[in-house]
């Protein structure tokens, strides 16, 4: 029984010193690996408990589900941003467990009920927000032409499809 054990072990030692029997190899794989084969979350999508399954903290995750359920969703994964408490080192953290998002479009929203964070949300700047605001003292927006006249022409175009009034 010995000898066959020792012929065994000395045919397959044999057998790897040719080349004729695969060595065992780690396999390391790149983000792109990692996409392509579904192991990074879709940010529109993910389960909140898919989230912390991945690591992300609770209160990331609350976050990052406050942010959909206001907006719809994230356009691109550097939305993130727009969240109070998510920084620029932060989202790109953040981004690494993350397919960038697909095909999305955003909610539509009421310029004259929304709060201040669901426009930053949309990515007003505090500027902006505080001539929203101000108009506001005065009456409501009826129309397109008086949203052009108190935000930014570019800013009015970024987001003409989703403000209703």
């Amino acid at each position: 029984m010995k000898k066959v054990f020792l012929y065994a072990l000395m045919l397959i030692f044999s057998l790897t010193s040719f080349g004729l029997v695969e060595s065992e190899f780690k396999v390391i794989e790149s983000k792109n690996t990692l996409e392509s084969n579904n192991l990074l979350l879709d940010i529109n999508s993910a389960t909140a408990g898919d989230m912390l399954k991945s690591g992300i903290s609770k209160s990331y995750v609350d976050k990052i589900v406050e942010y959909r359920d206001i907006t719809g969703g994230f356009r691109k994964l550097s939305d993130m941003t727009k969240i109070s408490g998510i920084g620029a080192k932060t989202a790109e953290k953040l981004k690494l467990k993350f397919k960038e998002p697909k095909n999305f479009k955003m909610k539509r929203f009421n310029v004259n009920k929304v709060d201040d964070k669901t426009l930053i949300y949309y990515g007003f700047t505090k500027k902006e927000i505080q001539s929203i605001r101000k108009y506001h003292e005065s009456g409501i927006f009826r129309n397109n032409l008086e949203v052009k006249k108190v935000i930014s022409e570019k800013r009015y175009e970024e987001l003409k499809d989703y403000i209703d009034y």
